[in-house]
């Protein structure tokens, strides 16, 4: 492991840390300057080691490395990684600890929400330091941006590559964003299917549920969106997917390997890599660090529509370059390695 306190170069490191029996707390970023500060959420599991946790926050700041690439947010990537036996009872401990590390970095590392942190603990970490972005005190939700970051792609989809959908969209995972991801395309009129261990989310007006069917790969769709777990799709799964036309991946890393995506592309299954896909809350964090007058006088339906265009034509130049015969890597080197405004000041 890198210790960035010692690395004068840019890399993915350990910014910070706590370890206490109780809870132990990694800030895992880039090393760069306060004026491209790296950003991420704080993420508290339930890991079985602080090596594992370590491991996690090393994969989850380089993923977000390649999504503020992507998109020139203007941050750099990072993640905070905590691990408790007790989640429930070390929040307030988390909190206070957080606080003190990111006010140690002096600005280095902003955060955000993430799994088991929601916009109620930001509220109660921003009291304690301002390194925080995600939405305090505004009425957009950083949620539904990256629902409708998930939408612009579904239409970048339809739009590059129409086709019928009369088998349906499945979304998997009925949280926060996948229920809204869910909402938008029965507006849109598209057949939607849902799926969520907790059947009482699958309650959507308009869709179809599955329940919480564990064998909903062994039906066919013409789009799923990955709205779940981290993995979700393995080496088993995939081999009933061969007929599906399009993933849309919503969620961090659906794909148990890399070599499943490769070889459901080899057989004509297109799909939208995540870092392209779920951007919208760093779109808006973008907003919020770079253009903080216009955000303190928009409305939440503004964010959400420009986050929505940005993405579409974002997933429209992947498609229509891999059409072209490039990569999935090549294409999203070409895309981080374009120099752009940073996104939040074009709002």
């Amino acid at each position: 492991m890198v210790n960035l306190q010692t690395q004068t170069k840019s890399e993915v490191g350990v910014l910070a840390e706590y370890i206490s029996e109780e809870l132990s707390v990694f800030v895992v970023a880039e090393n760069k300057p306060v004026d491209h500060p790296a950003n991420g959420g704080l993420r508290l599991l339930n890991y079985e080691t602080d090596m594992e946790c370590l491991q996690d926050g090393f994969r989850l700041a380089n993923l977000m490395k390649r999504k503020h690439d992507l998109y020139s947010t203007g941050f750099s990537g990072g993640k905070i990684v905590a691990r408790s036996s007790n989640i429930s009872s070390v929040k307030e401990k988390l909190i206070s600890v957080t606080s003190k590390l990111l006010e140690n970095l002096d600005g280095r590392m902003i955060t955000g929400c993430d799994l088991n942190t929601d916009i109620n603990d930001m509220e109660k970490l921003f009291k304690l330091t301002p390194h925080v972005l995600a939405a305090v005190n505004s009425k957009v939700n950083a949620s539904t941006a990256t629902a409708m970051g998930v939408i612009g792609a579904f239409e970048a989809f339809q739009k590059c590559l129409p086709c019928d959908l009369s088998n349906g969209v499945l979304v998997h995972g009925c949280g926060s964003v996948g229920s809204i991801v869910a909402a938008e395309l029965i507006k849109k009129g598209i057949k939607t299917f849902v799926v969520d261990i907790d059947i009482r989310k699958t309650d959507i007006k308009g869709a179809i549920s599955l329940r919480n069917d564990k064998n909903w790969y062994r039906r066919n769709f013409d789009v799923i969106i990955p709205c779940s777990i981290s993995g979700l799709i393995d080496t088993n799964i995939s081999q009933f997917l061969l007929n599906t036309k399009a993933i849309i991946s919503a969620a961090n890393a659906p794909f148990s390997n890399h070599i499943i995506p490769e070889k459901l592309k080899s057989l004509k299954v297109d799909i939208i890599p995540d870092p392209l896909v779920n951007a919208g809350a760093v779109i808006a964090d973008s907003i919020e660090k770079y253009a903080p007058a216009k955000w303190n006088n928009t409305i939440p339906e503004k964010v959400y529509g420009f986050v929505k265009n940005e993405v579409r034509k974002k997933c429209f130049a992947y498609l229509s370059l891999e059409q072209s015969g490039l990569s999935s890597q090549e294409i999203l080197e070409i895309m981080e390695n374009q120099k752009q405004y940073i996104i939040g000041e074009l709002f």
